[in-house]
């Protein structure tokens, strides 16, 4: 009888779960793609069913309804980020702020320029779908904000020493990258990385200037 439920729960090799892991996969594939052609607003379960080569019964097998999958899908695109950013800045010397900085942007804009549909998703179709999916939005907002607070410690205490609030500081710095990157995005990326890069760096190295300056 085991013998029978194991052959049971695999099929080619794979475990059910596997195999519904496999399928929840190609469902947050075929949605970044279908978002990035016609926005959130415009896709439906059936095109991206489609897209996925799934039957729609599969897409309720893993997500609840459309705004479950798209608060999925960038979640998953924030995981890929936090990766290569942790990635890339792990060797590098803590005390070279410089370095640090440029290295993130340059790490989060190369993603967004290397990966259109997921741009999509990450600063256009993410706002105002629901409260639900705001809270998730802001919620990582305010976790790349408490990152920056960690990596700023000199002018995080000139802030606190002049009485600022902490949380809208940081969330002032994440606010004027992620405002670059959309304009960048909306230009069809118009112009290199390097001036992306750069013109984020020069906000953040003033306000570094401004608070650690005496």
């Amino acid at each position: 009888m085991d013998a029978i439920m194991d052959r049971r729960r695999t099929y080619k090799g794979a475990s059910n779960e596997e195999r519904r892991a496999e399928r929840r996969q190609k469902l947050l594939d075929a949605a970044m793609k279908v978002y990035g052609a016609v926005g959130y607003h415009g896709a439906t379960v059936k095109a991206i069913c489609a897209e996925a080569g799934l039957t729609e019964r599969y897409f309720y097998e893993s997500f609840e309804n459309g705004e479950a999958l798209l608060a999925a899908a960038y979640l998953a695109v924030m995981e890929q980020l936090t990766g290569e950013i942790t990635a890339a800045i792990t060797a590098l010397p803590r005390h070279d702020m410089a370095t640090v900085a440029r290295t993130t942007l340059t790490t989060y804009y190369a993603l967004l320029r290397d990966n259109p549909n997921e741009a999509r998703v990450f600063l256009v179709e993410i706002l105002g779908v629901s409260p639900a999916v705001d809270r998730i939005y802001w919620d990582t907002i305010r976790a790349a904000s408490f990152a920056v607070l960690r990596f700023a410690p000199d002018a995080t205490e000139k802030a606190r020493d002049l009485g600022l609030d902490l949380e809208l500081f940081a969330d002032g710095l994440v606010g004027a990258v992620v405002q670059i990157a959309l304009g960048w995005v909306r230009s069809g990326y118009a112009a290199p990385i390097e001036t992306a890069v750069e013109t984020a760096m020069a906000i953040l190295g003033a306000v570094n200037r401004q608070f650690t300056a005496g």
